[in-house]
């Protein structure tokens, strides 16, 4: 029996559905690797949390999405926009571009926070634990700031991460969610809504979403998976090497916390960026679209 393209051009549910029950089984097979990894479950080891994190990135994410696309198309590679690596000058107009957008991410990542912390919205309580405890691995993860530990943090956080949550959600689900709508901005935003609650972090969820967005209108431009893939690592990049150096994290633009004497600057400053930002965007934009 032939696998390959087995499911092509069956309707969209099933597609879908091998998407999240392979995610979901995945998902179980990290968890018991988890344990294997870490039987008393203590979770206090960098390098324990780093392995945990690796497996289950590439479990839940990375192999649901080569299955859909194996499964699904007759091409899997074409499915997953998997093309030529950027160039030079495209890669950096992407970085430099993530850049400016920081600015705004950290804005709305205060305002998102503040939202909560003013009480206006109450998060449940299992929701307040589960945001804890990521807050709490991620000081882990950090801890060692040795050169190692860094890039060792890098490959996981940065380099897994980007991989395979891009090959996910920009790669299989923004495909398979396409053929629902026409409207590309529908698309785009709907997956960057599911990539940032996916990830149970309600105090980010605006910023992440913003930054998903972007991902999607990367792909959009691009129909070139590593182009998101690129700008998610140099996202989550500057994120690691920032907040591992004892003088950087301290630095309101990496740590995120803003005081309230600051918020006028910083809007200006985000303001700005954010002009810079545009420009710099619709630069790339044209570039990809070329290509």
């Amino acid at each position: 029996m032939k696998l390959k393209g087995m499911h092509a051009g069956y309707p969209t549910f099933v597609p879908l559905g091998w998407l999240v029950i392979s995610a979901m089984v995945g998902n179980v097979l990290a968890l018991a690797a988890s344990i294997v990894f870490d039987p008393f479950c203590n979770l206090e080891d960098p390098g324990i949390l780093r392995s945990i994190q690796a497996v289950s990135e590439i479990c839940t994410f990375l192999v649901p999405a080569f299955l859909v696309a194996f499964l699904c198309s007759k091409e899997p590679g074409d499915y997953l926009f998997i093309k030529r690596f950027p160039g030079i000058k495209t890669a950096l107009l992407t970085f430099v571009s993530v850049l400016l957008l920081s600015p705004a991410i950290t804005l709305t990542g205060f305002l998102n926070k503040s939202i909560f912390d003013s009480g206006i919205i109450r998060l449940p309580p299992f929701l307040e634990l589960i945001e804890e405890e990521a807050e709490r691995l991620t000081a882990i993860f950090l801890s060692d700031t040795s050169l190692e530990a860094i890039l060792l943090n890098l490959f996981v956080i940065a380099i897994i991460a980007a991989v395979t949550e891009e090959f996910f959600f920009r790669g299989a689900l923004q495909r398979i969610v396409e053929r629902w709508f026409k409207s590309h901005h529908v698309v785009i935003w709907s997956i960057a809504f599911i990539f940032s609650v996916v990830h149970m972090q309600f105090l980010g969820l605006i910023p992440r979403m913003l930054l998903g967005a972007y991902f999607g209108y990367l792909l959009y431009w691009s129909k070139n998976i590593w182009i998101p893939i690129l700008a998610h690592f140099c996202n989550n990049a500057v994120a690691v090497i920032g907040m591992s150096n004892g003088n950087l994290k301290e630095n309101v633009y990496i740590s995120g916390e803003i005081q309230e004497w600051e918020i006028s600057s910083f809007a200006i400053v985000t303001t700005i960026s954010c002009i810079f930002f545009y420009f710099c965007a619709n630069s790339l934009r044209k570039r990809l679209q070329r290509a």
